[in-house]
């Protein structure tokens, strides 16, 4: 009796794993929310600054087979920064892109690590006190890694970490017209942490 219970547990339980996996066709529709809030304030000092960011990044893929998953995002960030004169700006930036993703399962478990690369077209602006002032587009490319947890065949988290990223961005003064190159490389692997839901189709 023992060991057809132990066998059925088995049984169960490899179903369980195999379901927790993408099958070729498999639609997967998700994404991250990000909010951060920080504030500066200086000692003994009427002086404070205060920012918030909040972003949301939606995505949709197709599973090319169990392994594989390509598709395309969205990724923006609002900023709003009031200083200590009370001078209010806002920043907007949008990041429409493709992604492509490989899984790789963790024994019989229901982790899965992923190494994510994705290319986007940036485009933005900033507002102060209602006037725009700056213009930004450009491009970004993104190597990073993360893991998944299928907590059933239609539902997933997942957790990414920073990674490598390179991003050209131009500035452009409303007022002026004038035009300012910037080029970024940064390794965030140990900054940045992002939490994300998955609904697989």
């Amino acid at each position: 009796m023992k060991k057809l219970i132990v066998m059925a547990a088995v049984a169960l339980f490899g179903t369980q794993v195999a379901k927790a996996q993408f099958s070729k066709g498999d639609v997967i529709l998700g994404g991250n929310l990000n909010v951060s809030t920080d504030s500066k304030k200086v000692k003994d000092a009427d002086s404070k600054n205060t920012s918030t960011t909040f972003g949301i990044s939606p995505k949709v893929g197709v599973a090319l087979n169990p392994n594989w998953v390509i598709g395309v995002f969205a990724r923006t960030e609002f900023n709003s920064n009031k200083n200590e004169a009370g001078l209010k700006s806002k920043s907007s930036y949008i990041t429409p892109g493709i992604f492509a993703r490989n899984y790789h399962m963790l024994g019989q478990s229901k982790f899965a690590f992923f190494a994510e690369a994705n290319a986007g077209y940036n485009f933005g602006n900033k507002k102060v006190d209602g006037t725009k002032t700056t213009t930004y587009n450009g491009a970004s490319v993104r190597v990073l890694p993360g893991i998944t947890y299928f907590v059933s065949k239609h539902f997933m988290l997942e957790g990414a970490f920073g990674g490598l990223n390179y991003t050209y961005l131009q500035e452009k003064a409303e007022a002026t017209g004038v035009k300012t190159n910037n080029n970024h490389f940064s390794f965030d692997f140990p900054k940045e942490f992002q939490l994300g839901v998955n609904w697989i189709f």
